[in-house]
């Protein structure tokens, strides 16, 4: 802001206040305004300050305006014009560096602090995904068939507990044995291997104890017979505890 451009917010200041604008203020208020622009918004921040009751509520006290409160209520005008939240950035034509990103994106909030255009508040993505990505979501956290294939032969224990989930079975190795004592997870072991294997040492078997499928298919299901709960043994019509449980319980199948 030059002196000419301070005499003119003088004179506007003038309206409200009834100051007398001499040479002198032009002179001071152009150097303390002179990185401000004169522009709307700098006679905007006049109106505003006139708009508002003074601090200490006396309505009838005169109050004039200085540099700092056009400097301050400028800056404020400014910033209510660029929203809060994100808004979209428009892309260029080609690529760009950083620092032509940095630049372009100072040039963008100028302008909507200006006034000269508005910020696009960022939209929030509707319909979903497209048919290919949502396909492609499905087999998120899933092994794919051609690699479980590949892995049969390796993994011989993932192998049976698919086997035994396609045809409807609980998962045996997803519940500790009461027989054994394995964890979940783990294959269920024997106490003596092979002829000459040392005493006490424990061996992993192939096939879980028959203890291990009834306590995996408690866990799993309620039972069709007895309408034991999940969780609860199966029962006896007269209330006691079943040895294992009813065969519709481990394979899922409806009672007859």
């Amino acid at each position: 802001m030059d002196r000419v451009e301070a005499t003119k917010l003088l004179a506007h200041a003038a309206a409200f206040d009834n100051r007398k604008p001499s040479k002198a203020a032009s002179i001071a208020w152009a150097e303390a305004l002179k990185d401000i622009p004169a522009d709307p918004d700098a006679f905007a921040a006049v109106a505003r300050f006139y708009s508002q009751p003074s601090r200490n509520g006396d309505l009838d006290s005169t109050r004039w305006i200085q540099p700092h409160h056009v400097r301050v209520l400028r800056k404020e005008i400014r910033d209510e014009r660029i929203p809060d939240g994100a808004f979209t950035y428009p892309l260029p034509a080609g690529s760009e560096t950083g620092a032509e990103f940095v630049e372009r994106r100072r040039q963008q909030i100028t302008a909507i602090a200006d006034g000269r255009i508005e910020a696009e508040p960022i939209r929030q993505l509707t319909g979903g995904p497209h048919p290919s990505v949502a396909d492609a979501l499905m087999g998120v956290g899933r092994m794919p068939n051609h690699v479980r294939d590949a892995l049969a032969d390796a993994l011989p224990g993932r192998k049976a507990r698919e086997e035994a989930r396609l045809r409807g079975e609980a998962d045996a190795l997803a519940v500790p044995c009461p027989w054994c004592h394995s964890a979940a997870d783990d294959p269920c072991k024997r106490r003596r291997g092979a002829r000459g294997d040392k005493p006490g040492t424990w061996f992993h078997r192939t096939t879980v104890h028959p203890g291990r499928v009834d306590a995996a298919a408690v866990a799993a299901r309620a039972c069709p017979n007895c309408r034991a709960p999940m969780g609860v043994p199966c029962a006896h019509p007269d209330g006691r505890f079943h040895d294992g449980v009813h065969l519709g319980r481990l394979t899922n199948q409806p009672a007859a």
